[in-house]
């Protein structure tokens, strides 16, 4: 069961604020009480990073003293997308650069359905998986997969077969409570879940209407809630998933989409604040 929700243990991710400056992140996330935050170092889309930080010192450098200053560590770096044509031996420069960053972990997904019609087979999947495991594991990182409706491991019964099938030490699954709502997980599927194959929780919340398949990248990207303001069932997951891994705030949140890279992550703090304090309410109502 999930009891602590105080802020300075919970991590930030970037998609919170639309990939937004780096070291501005980390310096609102301090300021804000979060503990950690969540960078990109790869696209997962087709277009380019608004900021770089790979093969650029200087950013690592500011980066670095930003985390050293405010004390908010870097969590997980992303995205490290599954497609054909990719190596794994290709995704070492950014394995080495989150690691330099202080990263523990990194974001690992499929190929989007949506505008591609070229996938890997199951087998050429499994052997770049297995190849980007065996490539975290050189810099002591572990491989998070998130599964998403819209790519091709759309499903947590599809991300746990990766993961088993690999067989390594440093792969777990990435448990988003969004893409769980959207495949109509059950806090009884969550439970049983082993809780060393969970890598990290992603929390925020939804809204009643289901999107259509195209719909769900719109979604995930800039449409959830903050938790407790939608129709997720999260009292009940999180009573059922482990106290251990990481918990990391995404909320993306329509409504804030004009606000800056402050006012969003001190509009994420208070709103997690807010449904920590309801929680332990209502716990302490059950006990």
């Amino acid at each position: 069961m999930i009891t602590d929700l105080n802020p300075g243990s919970l991590s930030i991710a970037n998609l919170t604020v639309g990939g937004g400056d780096p070291v501005a992140l980390i310096e609102a996330a301090g300021e804000n009480g979060f503990g950690a935050a969540g960078l990109v170092l790869r696209t997962a889309m087709a277009k380019p990073l608004s900021h770089e930080v790979i093969g650029r010192p200087e950013v690592v450098r500011a980066i670095k003293a930003a985390s050293a200053a405010t004390g908010v560590r870097v969590f997980d770096v992303e995205a490290f997308v599954l497609r054909p044509g990719v190596e794994a031996s290709s995704f070492r420069r950014a394995l080495g650069t989150g690691a330099e960053l202080g990263a523990t972990h990194i974001s690992c997904i499929g190929t989007e359905l949506i505008g591609n019609d070229s996938f890997l087979s199951e087998q050429q999947r499994l052997d770049l998986f297995g190849g980007l495991c065996d490539e975290a594991a050189a810099f002591g990182l572990h491989v998070g997969v998130e599964f998403m409706r819209y790519r091709d491991v759309p499903d947590m019964a599809a991300a746990l077969a990766l993961i088993e099938a690999a067989g390594r030490a440093n792969a777990g699954l990435i448990f988003d409570v969004l893409h769980f709502h959207r495949t109509h997980g059950t806090p009884a599927q969550a439970a049983a879940v082993p809780a060393s194959r969970i890598a990290y929780i992603q929390l925020c919340d939804a809204g009643q209407a289901e999107p259509p398949l195209e719909g769900l990248p719109v979604e995930a990207r800039g449409g959830r809630l903050h938790p407790g303001e939608g129709v997720i069932a999260l009292d009940a997951i999180l009573d059922v998933l482990p106290a251990g891994p990481q918990l990391v705030i995404e909320t993306p949140v329509a409504a804030e989409a004009t606000l800056s890279l402050k006012e969003k992550v001190a509009s994420a703090a208070e709103h997690a604040a807010r449904f920590a304090r309801a929680r332990s309410a209502r716990l302490m109502a059950r006990a």
